[in-house]
């Protein structure tokens, strides 16, 4: 006799704890390998952006296969890894642990765009360009924005 669930796989055995886990894996394997293709688009996008002329493009491609490559970071380090039988007080220091650590890069990117925006001006005041000194400023003012808002404790604020 046919039935619905003989069709039906069993269900998964374990406790919930394990079973949480379980689902953990699964998920950041997929969103690794995710990550991975994202990353392999972008560097296949900057390969044929090459020979243009659009810096667009390439700057478009750079910021995919980047992202990619930060997605397979966030994997590869553990972020997802959070055991189910956390305390309150234990989770909410491992997600201040992330903050932080989000915040030291956030402070180190916004650090590297205020020396390219400080070189940038730099070069523009020897050459007299106006364009590129404006460019240079903004540059410097969204790096120094950026280490400013990280460096206030601002993302510790949402726990």
């Amino acid at each position: 006799m046919f039935t619905l669930l003989s069709v039906l796989p069993a269900p998964p055995g374990g406790t919930p704890a394990e079973l949480a886990q379980d689902g953990i894996d699964f998920f950041s394997t997929w969103i690794g390998r995710i990550g991975g293709i994202v990353a392999i688009v972008g560097a296949l996008k900057f390969a044929l952006a090459i020979k243009d002329d659009n810096d667009d493009g390439k700057m478009q491609a750079v910021l995919i296969m980047v992202s990619g490559f930060m997605i397979q970071s966030a994997i590869d380090a553990g972020l997802l890894n959070i055991p189910a039988t956390y305390t309150e007080a234990v989770a909410t220091a491992e997600f201040r642990s992330i903050l932080s650590f989000i915040g030291k890069w956030i402070r180190r990117v916004g650090a590297l765009g205020f020396f390219v925006g400080a070189l940038s001006f730099g070069f523009a005041v020897k050459d007299n360009n106006a364009v590129t000194k404006v460019t240079g400023l903004k540059t410097m003012a969204a790096g120094a924005t950026a280490m400013a808002l990280s460096a206030a404790s601002v993302l510790t604020q949402f726990v």
